[in-house]
Parts: C-alpha cells; sequence; structure tokens
C-alpha cells in the first residue's frame, strides 16, 4: 500500500474521532443544561396533598385475635384494609377470652389510634399506650370477646 494511501486513510479516520468527540461534548453540555433547567420546578407543599387515596394509612398495624373464636383476626384484617389501614400482622394473641377488644399505641400517637379506634366503634377508653418501638408497628387491635359489638362485626357489608 502507498504511503501517502496510508496517511490519508490515518487523516480521515482522526477527523472522524475528532467529529465525534465534538458531537458526544455538546450532547453532553446540553443535556447537563436541561436537566438544570428542569430542576428548578415550582416547589410547592405537599403537606396537605394525600400521596394515596388511602387517608387512614397508618404505618404499620397488627391484628391479634384474643377468643376462641376462628377467622375473626382475619375478617378484622379485611374490614381495617377496606377503610384504608396498612394491616401488616394478624394471628393469635397468648391469651385467650380477653373481655374487651383494645388499641394499643405502639409509637405515642394518640391522634393515629384515635382515628383506628374510632373506625373500629371502639370508645377512647379502651386505648392503651404501650410504646414498643422495636416491633416497628404503629398500633395493634387485640380482639376480644366483645367482637360482635364492634363496627367490623355488626355493619352490613356492602
Amino acid at each position: 500500500m502507498n504511503k501517502t494511501l496510508l496517511n490519508y486513510i490515518l487523516n480521515g479516520f482522526i477527523i472522524l474521532l475528532l467529529g465525534l468527540i465534538v458531537y458526544l461534548s455538546y450532547s453532553l453540555i446540553t443535556n447537563a443544561s436541561r436537566s438544570k433547567n428542569q430542576n428548578k420546578k415550582e416547589i410547592t407543599d405537599t403537606s396537605k396533598t394525600p400521596i394515596t387515596n388511602q387517608p387512614n394509612l397508618m404505618s404499620q398495624i397488627d391484628v391479634q385475635n384474643a377468643t376462641n373464636e376462628s377467622g375473626i383476626a382475619l375478617k378484622m384484617t379485611e374490614y381495617l384494609r377496606s377503610k384504608g389501614f396498612d394491616v401488616v400482622e394478624m394471628g393469635n394473641n397468648k391469651i385467650k377470652d380477653l373481655e374487651n377488644t383494645t388499641v394499643i399505641d405502639r409509637k405515642g400517637d394518640r391522634k393515629a389510634a384515635e382515628r383506628l379506634a374510632h373506625t373500629l366503634g371502639i370508645p377512647d377508653k379502651k386505648i392503651i399506650q404501650q410504646i414498643n418501638t422495636s416491633l416497628y408497628l404503629e398500633a395493634t387491635v387485640v380482639i376480644g370477646k366483645d367482637y360482635k359489638d364492634i363496627k367490623p362485626f355488626n355493619e352490613k357489608q356492602k
């Protein structure tokens, strides 16, 4: 191959590489300036805007059956979820034959516990506070023998 022809080919290749470098640099600069402009969007206060369509959403709720009746915790869980609560655990309580259904506040948020109790039709006097951050729960509902008197079991299902 002729030395002059080889020089032309190499020079052409170098020119192509330089063109590619210029194009990539231009793309990088324009994308960086575009993303800066996109980040300058108006900041709005979302504290009053609901994030979900579940207004009663609590962090974590546990439902425990303290009766000898089976299926009670499942029915309570389904009811609470239909009302927008996040039930993450359900099962049987160690104690059986508990007289009254109780809401246990696990985080110290009395208002949230009251919302939960009102949803169930439980009076505020049946809310107790037992803060335990190691459980990662906001509240526990312990279903007692009075379960037939609370909303999930006496409301007509729609």
